[in-house]
């Protein structure tokens, strides 16, 4: 009397909800009321845990109150619909102890029941018997020949025995084309299962999917069985699991049950998540972007490396300790190197016999420049032309153009002097200047425009073409000093220009060999158009 009474009860308080029928849902199992024994834990994080990797165990889980499955008037088994989400992660990837069941029976726990292969539901002396009154839908990870299964990734229907009344490998059938598709029930990913009894139609039907999928439209298994004579009418309903020799968590994710209706849907994005297995699963932007990263900041860094040691050949300068007495006549190579904009062919004034001059400006004091870069590849006779060139920067005279020093770079020399307002902003080396009026037959062009018209033509030409043989690059051409008289009392006529074996282009003059002379203004130093004086421009050095 007691018991009708708390079935009574039951009713009650279900019509007194709006629903004569009975159902519950988990969206995980953080404050689930079940009841469980054996392995079966909950997981901090709300996961059901029917077995672990630890020991050879049953694992049950049930609802705690009985459910009504039968009608008392007629006898006959209500309609029932359950889903479940499930995970089994095997110690081996690809070796599984035995699987996990949802189950239907007369008593919480199966008391008697035996591990490995009987799931947790039945034992070898009452495993077949209809006097079992279980019901389960199996999820089995092993081939078990006394039962006949299929193959070891099956889902099976067991009717008070394990040897199913119906099976399947595991998988579904897709939506658009109708084909198989496997599933791997070991593969630690989640899966969805849908058992649905039609009591009016007496017919069970299975589907699985993957998570998230949704519920196939053709189920995986289906069989026509009157479950009226398994049922008592009243049931508890749960899972079972025992894992065998070879280690494996079950675990279930969330659980929806219902009498005589739908089972209601998950909130999946509220269900617990699995356990991590294994190392961290990296990003896609830590597993192709960090090593791409990396070797950018490698070769970034390799790259500021070997710029850093061009830079530094690039600047690198010839400094000898019997320099350090000349100290700012001397120039650093770099202030001339951004001063000319990297000598430019825009800043180029002009080129001369063994150089070429350019112009700049000073950062540190905004001065304009001209620098000329001739070539000194030999060292012998450096230190004696450095000073006098420094001695030269020392002379000041209102028509000299101040030497303000020089730069040595391994085999470049660079001259320095500023650039005056008043003189043309455009410049050229004083003795090809010369030398391209006699090439053209008008040296006396090349006059001083203070001598006006009193001078003697012939004795001024000879002055100025005296001049240049006296500057030839190479020493023995040059005249002798008894030649230079004999030429002066015109004792001895001067070499014709084609007698000297001098190119038209005047590259042969320098005052001294591998120095030739600084600069005078004008861009086109063979013609006449120049108007500056001589003694305006800087001295060639020539002796």
């Amino acid at each position: 009397m007691l018991f009708k009474l708390a079935i009574l009860v039951s009713l009650l308080i279900s019509l007194a909800a709006g629903d004569e029928y009975p159902g519950f849902i988990y969206n995980g199992f953080k404050s689930a009321n079940l009841v469980l024994d054996g392995m079966a834990q909950f997981t901090a994080n709300g996961l059901l845990q029917l077995t672990n990797e630890t020991k050879t165990l049953n694992g049950h889980a049930f609802y705690p109150e009985p459910i009504t499955f039968k009608n008392y008037s007629n006898g006959r088994a209500f309609s029932f619909s359950t889903t479940f989400v499930f995970a089994i992660h095997p110690v081996y990837p690809t070796l599984a102890g035995h699987g996990m069941a949802f189950v239907i029976a007369p008593t919480r726990g199966l008391p008697g029941a035996r591990p490995s292969q009987y799931l947790g539901l039945f034992n070898e002396s009452n495993n077949g018997n209809a006097s079992n009154h279980v019901f389960a839908v199996e999820l089995d990870t092993v081939l078990t020949g006394e039962f006949f299964d299929i193959n070891d990734n099956h889902v099976g229907i067991d009717v008070n025995g394990l040897h199913s009344e119906i099976s399947a490998p595991a998988g579904y059938y897709d939506d658009q084309t109708g084909d198989l598709k496997n599933l791997t029930l070991i593969s630690n990913q989640r899966m969805q299962v849908w058992v649905d009894y039609n009591g009016e139609k007496k017919e069970i039907n299975v589907s699985l999917a993957p998570f998230k999928s949704g519920k196939p439209i053709t189920p995986l298994l289906s069989l026509s069985r009157d479950l009226s004579s398994v049922f008592k009418t009243n049931m508890f309903v749960g899972f079972s699991s025992s894992p065998g020799s070879m280690l494996t968590s079950h675990y279930v994710l969330g659980w929806s049950f219902k009498i005589n209706g739908q089972a209601q849907e998950f909130l999946l994005s509220q269900l617990p998540k699995l356990p991590r297995i294994g190392p961290k699963e990296r990003s896609m932007l830590l597993a192709v972007g960090l090593p791409l990263i990396s070797i950018s900041l490698m070769l970034a860094a390799v790259t500021g490396v070997v710029h850093l040691v061009q830079r530094k050949r690039r600047f690198a300068e010839v400094l000898e300790d019997w320099e350090l007495e000349y100290g700012p006549q001397r120039f650093k190579y770099k202030d001339l190197y951004f001063a000319t904009k990297g000598f430019r062919e825009t800043e180029l004034l002009g080129s001369g016999g063994f150089g070429r001059v350019y112009r700049g400006v000073l950062h540190n004091s905004k001065l304009e420049i001209a620098v000329k870069r001739i070539s000194h590849e030999s060292r012998q006779g450096m230190r004696e032309f450095v000073a006098e060139i420094v001695s030269i920067g020392h002379l000041r005279h209102r028509n000299l153009v101040q030497l303000l020093g020089y730069c040595r770079r391994k085999g470049e020399l660079l001259l320095v002097r500023p650039i005056e307002r008043r003189a043309p902003t455009q410049e050229m080396v004083l003795v090809d200047w010369v030398f391209g009026f006699w090439n053209t037959g008008a040296i006396l062009e090349a006059k001083d425009p203070k001598l006006g018209t009193d001078f003697v033509a012939e004795e001024l030409e000879l002055v100025l073409k005296l001049g240049l043989l006296c500057s030839h690059s190479e020493p023995a051409a040059r005249p002798s000093m008894r030649q230079v008289v004999q030429y002066l009392e015109k004792d001895s006529p001067l070499p014709e220009l084609s007698d000297l074996g001098i190119s038209t282009s005047g590259l042969a003059f320098a005052h001294r060999k591998d120095f030739d002379g600084f600069v005078i203004t004008n861009s086109s130093y063979m013609g006449p158009r120049v108007s500056t004086s001589i003694a305006d421009s800087i001295l060639s050095g020539g002796r």
